[in-house]
């Protein structure tokens, strides 16, 4: 997908690709974010490192090509810092939906960052790139982002047993589900989703 100067903006954050300028701001933000990332995030590690995150832009970016991957940073509107990163992975071409994931950074909690941030992706996944389902899983005991899928008016849908396994243990998984009904978004019956140019993720 050529998106290269996609932008979706809402009232307090500004949501782009991520670009090598972005590598210091988001290796800065995770290492604020230390304690709540190495409970929650099986990416993050004590090591975590500058070139960790130029490998994940760099990822990010191919992502956006191949249309496997459709991740964004997260920045404050006006000021441009960089707060977190959201975005849609593990696409299903086939069944067209795609997960939904999310972090901000530990300064930026409890001002509604994530859940507008989300809320902004979910609308241009299910209403512009034409999914029929995004899917959100949160460890049980991470209260924070399971929130953050409530605010959104996400539909808690089960309980999937030992769906992670972050620092040695298992976790079970809230699984919530978003439709585009879910959102206020109603399509024709039989609407695929944006199919010009080679650009549906179907």
């Amino acid at each position: 997908m050529d998106d290269e100067g996609l932008t979706l903006i809402g009232p307090t954050v500004v949501l782009r690709l991520p670009g090598d300028d972005d590598v210091e701001p988001l290796w800065r933000a995770a290492h604020e974010s230390v304690e709540e990332l190495q409970r929650w995030m099986a990416w993050f590690h004590d090591e975590y490192s500058r070139t960790d995150v130029a490998a994940w832009v760099e990822s990010a970016r191919r992502g956006w090509q191949t249309d496997d991957d459709f991740n964004l940073v997260i920045t404050e509107r006006g000021g441009g810092s960089v707060l977190g990163a959201c975005g849609l992975n593990k696409v299903d071409r086939a069944n067209r939906l795609a997960n939904l994931g999310y972090w901000v950074r530990s300064t930026a909690t409890g001002r509604g960052v994530a859940t507008e941030a989300a809320a902004l992706v979910a609308h241009w996944g299910l209403g512009v790139l034409g999914l029929n389902r995004l899917e959100i899983v949160v460890a049980t005991t991470n209260d924070v982002s399971l929130r953050v899928a409530e605010k959104l008016g996400a539909v808690r849908e089960g309980v999937a047993r030992n769906r992670f396994w972050l620092r040695g243990a298992a976790h079970d998984g809230a699984v919530f589900s978003l439709v585009a009904t879910d959102l206020g978004i109603h399509r024709p019956i039989g609407d695929g989703g944006r199919d010009e140019g080679g650009s549906s993720p179907a």
